[in-house]
């Protein structure tokens, strides 16, 4: 501090010996500006700059392009530089446009040969760089990567401030990217982002940036390409910088917090479990780091929440959701209206919103979300990259919310968002799997409303589609095998109901059509369920056995989604069978019914429909083969089934003419019995088969 504050009263010195007229005054004053700048830049006060500036200024006006251009390019450039440290400490717009101002006629005074040339090249285009941060004129993007390239042919390797210019190419062109999406940009970014690192061995004192900002850009390309090595890189990097940023350094938490981001996608790539645990570890840590008035803890607020809703996705622990509730709130509060980040912190509290109304069941969550889907679409216009992804979520929220309501207008505007949002998603884009598969299932639920016969066939096709796009491993095959399975099923039964009113084609074509798409449904469903068998059960039967006595409970299965594909699967077998005949698949019908039944003990409020559903098969299994032990299961099922259902209602009055039905098949075969042993029966033998029936139904 002392040598700078010395050369400055030595230079305040030789300019009071050189009064206005000297001829050695602007030398005086240049020299003088400069020792007051190479302070500003060791102790950064204002008051500095400043001075320097006026000097500058002075020294400027005394040298004429016609009397030295060597001299007036120098002050130019200082001059110029001076008033872009001052931008950017002050912000000053001005400040800006004078310095791009003197970067021209230095750079004009500095032609092709000239020794300071690089300089006037790299310092124009460093501040037209800044002027596009500010404006985002893509012109000045645009003549700033062409002198900064000028720039670098004129410092090959070896010379002492290559390393400035490929940072700023970097910066520029990783801008240019952001802009207009051009992956060879990212390509080129990458590229330089390596010579730096080369400039910058193991022990240099700045090494850690130049990890950390390839790191940062490996991650942008591998969200660009989906290239798994430019993410393993890129967090091999970030661990790299960690090691140079101990506890107590200032950048300590970006690197925290970039390295959590590529752990997290990592996981969402490769479904490792412990990448998300230490992405939740180190986003803790970065939150810490980036305490309340910190300008980054937005962002660290954000991507923990999202986080912690990855892994209640994963293991389904409701105060990781809850956590991941406040957090999205707490950012919410730090990114109000125009914050660039508003509508992607809308976008993810909605999601939370809508899985804890999954949950728990809770309405006001629901609505809650869809407010919050429509606000991010709002703040996300067309052609924005997330606009695709925004509207499929309000779109699936909205499918939610018609599934509780019935409401038709919110399944209209879903299948509206959903469209566009298909056209938006290119072939190969990870989204469009999901996009279909949401697709399809408005499709199909506007079919059971409506029962157009084109919204079922498109649903099919979907599904399909998205089927193809979820291949063997793919985490939401099950979920699209068995939906795809439900539509097939859907298809048979209109059929049944087109055949009722004279709307459906030839009894062969019926048939057949029937046949294979109970086939498809068979076969996808029964897929689905065997893609959730884990791999320490070696049946279906063992598991559900396991599940339904509660153990392992923490596994990541969803125990409604499996009851409903046994359901599924035991009425498919059952209507196979009643249009082939084949017993094998009114055996299969029985055993997805006792598995379903397991999870429906006492007290479960959809006991009643699965006691019948298994009651009805056995019946039918009694009229194919006769054993009287099905036919008694099927009465006892059925009995237990009516004391279940109230009275009067719907399901009462199904399984009181099943029950009817059972006993008279139970009279008729007794009956039956006592014929073969007689010539006929009497009147009395009659009365005694009612007693004994009656006496066994109500034993």
């Amino acid at each position: 501090m002392a040598s700078t504050d010395d050369n400055v009263s030595r230079k305040r010195e030789e300019l009071e010996r050189c009064p206005s007229g000297n001829d050695g005054r602007d030398v005086a004053l240049f020299d003088l500006a400069g020792a007051l700048y190479e302070r500003f830049e060791k102790e950064d006060e204002i008051d500095d700059l400043n001075e320097a500036i006026t000097l500058h200024r002075d020294a400027l006006e005394l040298r004429h392009v016609e009397n030295d251009e060597y001299d007036r390019s120098l002050s130019l450039n200082d001059l110029a530089v001076c008033l872009s440290d001052r931008y950017n400490k002050l912000g000053t717009v001005d400040d800006l446009e004078e310095a791009i101002t003197l970067g021209r006629e230095a750079l004009a005074l500095h032609p092709p040969g000239h020794p300071h040339r690089d300089s006037s090249l790299s310092n124009l285009g460093g501040d037209l760089w800044r002027r596009f941060a500010k404006k985002a004129e893509i012109c000045d993007l645009e003549e700033a990567i062409q002198l900064h390239r000028a720039a670098l042919e004129l410092r090959p390797p070896g010379h002492p401030e290559r390393y400035i210019t490929l940072s700023y190419l970097s910066f520029c062109l990783s801008d240019r990217y952001e802009k207009q999406g051009s992956v060879k940009d990212l390509e080129e970014v990458v590229t330089f982002r390596r010579s730096e690192l080369e400039l910058r061995p193991r022990g240099h004192p700045e090494r850690a940036i130049y990890l950390h900002d390839l790191a940062r850009d490996l991650r942008r390309t591998f969200a660009t390409t989906a290239v798994i090595s430019d993410l393993e890189e890129s967090i091999e990097l970030h661990r790299a910088a960690l090691e140079l940023r101990p506890r107590g350094h200032s950048d300590r938490s970006s690197t925290l917090h970039e390295l959590a981001l590529c752990l997290s996608t990592r996981h969402d790539r490769l479904r490792v479990a412990d990448d998300l645990e230490e992405a939740v570890t180190l986003g803790r840590e970065a939150l810490q780091l980036r305490s309340s008035g910190h300008p980054d803890r937005g962002e660290s607020l954000h991507n923990l929440a999202c986080d912690l809703r990855k892994r209640f996705v994963k293991q389904a622990a409701i105060d990781d959701l809850e956590e991941s509730i406040r957090l999205h709130r707490a950012a919410l509060e730090l990114h109000p209206p125009g914050h660039p980040e508003q509508p992607s912190t809308l976008h993810e509290l909605a999601l939370c919103l809508s899985n804890r109304h999954d949950k728990l069941g809770v309405v006001d969550d629901l609505e809650e979300a869809v407010t919050l889907g429509r606000e991010a679409l709002e703040r996300c216009p067309s052609g924005h990259p997330d606009h695709g992804k925004y509207l499929q979520c309000l779109a699936r929220d909205l499918r939610k919310r018609f599934v509780q309501t019935t409401a038709i207008g919110d399944l209209e505007e879903s299948i509206e968002l959903l469209r566009p949002a298909l056209e938006l998603c290119p072939i190969g884009h990870p989204d469009q799997s999901s996009l279909l598969h949401e697709l399809a299932l408005c499709l199909s639920h506007r079919h059971d409303k409506r029962g157009v016969a084109d919204d079922l066939e498109e649903a099919i096709l979907r599904g399909r589609a998205a089927l193809e796009l979820c291949p063997p491993g793919h985490p939401d095959r099950g979920v699209v095998l068995y939906s795809c399975a439900c539509d097939y099923w859907k298809k048979c039964q209109y059929l049944h109901q087109a055949e009722a009113v004279g709307r459906a084609p030839s009894k062969f074509q019926k048939q057949k059509v029937m046949v294979t798409d109970l086939d498809h449904s068979i076969y996808l469903a029964t897929y689905a369920l065997e893609l959730r068998l884990p791999p320490e059960d070696v049946s279906v039967a063992a598991w559900v056995e396991r599940l339904a006595k509660g153990e392992n409970s923490d596994e990541p299965f969803m125990l409604e989604r499996v009851v409903d594909i046994l359901r599924a699967l035991a009425n498919y077998h059952r209507a196979r069978f009643q249009a082939q005949h084949a017993i094998i698949d009114l055996h299969e019908a029985i055993t997805f019914n006792r598995h379903m039944l397991r999870f429906r003990p006492a007290g479960h409020p959809d006991r009643a429909s699965s006691l019948h559903g298994l009651a009805y098969c056995l019946a039918d299994q009694f009229c194919e083969q006769s054993a009287e032990t099905d036919l008694d299961e099927a009465i006892t099922l059925e009995q237990e089934a009516l004391e279940l259902v109230v009275r009067g209602a719907p399901d009462y009055h199904v399984s009181r003419r099943s029950l009817t039905a059972c006993l008279q098949m139970k009279f008729n075969s007794q009956v039956a019995m006592m014929s073969s042993g007689a010539s006929r029966a009497t009147p009395l033998d009659v009365k005694q088969v009612i007693r004994n029936v009656a006496f066994e139904t109500l034993k």
